[in-house]
């Protein structure tokens, strides 16, 4: 079974959002600009079936990523 993919939903100090997610290997992956929650989530929902694809679990993260500079990939 493959590993899951953690996402989280990024409120930018621009007002706007973005989408980062983790794999298991600790790759980060961001997608930023989305002008509306919706669309974030539009967006996770997208990674979701991708994911569903590789039969690799999407879940959600709230916590903060520790140690991860977020502005960077902004």
């Amino acid at each position: 079974m493959a590993q899951p993919v953690i996402y989280s939903i990024i409120d930018c100090p621009d007002g706007r959002f973005a989408v980062e997610a983790v794999s298991a290997s600790g790759s980060v992956h961001c997608r930023s600009g989305f002008l509306t929650l919706a669309e974030a989530e539009q967006s996770v929902e997208d990674l979701r079936e991708v994911m569903a694809a590789c039969r690799a679990p999407l879940a959600r993260r709230d916590a903060e990523l520790s140690g991860l500079n977020r502005q960077a990939f902004f």
